[in-house]
């Protein structure tokens, strides 16, 4: 008997070696990486509906642009699109990807994102700061 609870301890303290050694090597890239996913799985759970890109200056008034509006919706898709669906039936679409949980990729431009959309799920806020020209994209669902 004493030889079969040895054997026991022995695979005990191998199971705990391989599993400390298991959260050791998860990485912070790793825990980013979880976070985007999550982050990515959000904004594409549900659709958005309106969607406001603003333009500012120093010294000049705001230039507000309608990306999506009444009666139509916006969609991120896992292939690397954003799709409005307009209300007469017509659709545009913006590439987009997300290096992080904290950064986006939209039409080309990269913005920093301004909530954390792990915490928040009905609205998120994109903003670019470039040569004095401020860039925000604020998305809603309803």
């Amino acid at each position: 008997m004493r030889g079969l609870t040895w054997t026991i301890k022995n695979w005990l303290v191998l199971l705990v070696g391989v599993a400390t050694l298991a959260l050791v090597s998860c990485s912070e890239e790793t825990v980013d990486n979880i976070e985007r996913d999550t982050a990515l799985n959000i904004i594409r759970a549900n659709k958005w509906f309106d969607v406001v890109k603003t333009t500012s200056v120093a010294g000049q008034a705001d230039v507000t642009e309608v990306l999506v509006g009444d009666g139509e919706n916006l969609e991120f898709r896992s292939n690397g699109y954003a799709y409005v669906y307009g209300a007469n039936g017509s659709t545009e679409s913006y590439p987009y990807h997300m290096p992080s949980n904290k950064k986006m990729v939209f039409d080309g431009v990269e913005y920093d994102v301004q909530e954390n959309i792990i915490q928040t799920v009905a609205r998120f806020t994109l903003v670019n700061t470039t040569s004095g020209i401020t860039t925000t994209i604020t998305f809603r669902r309803r």
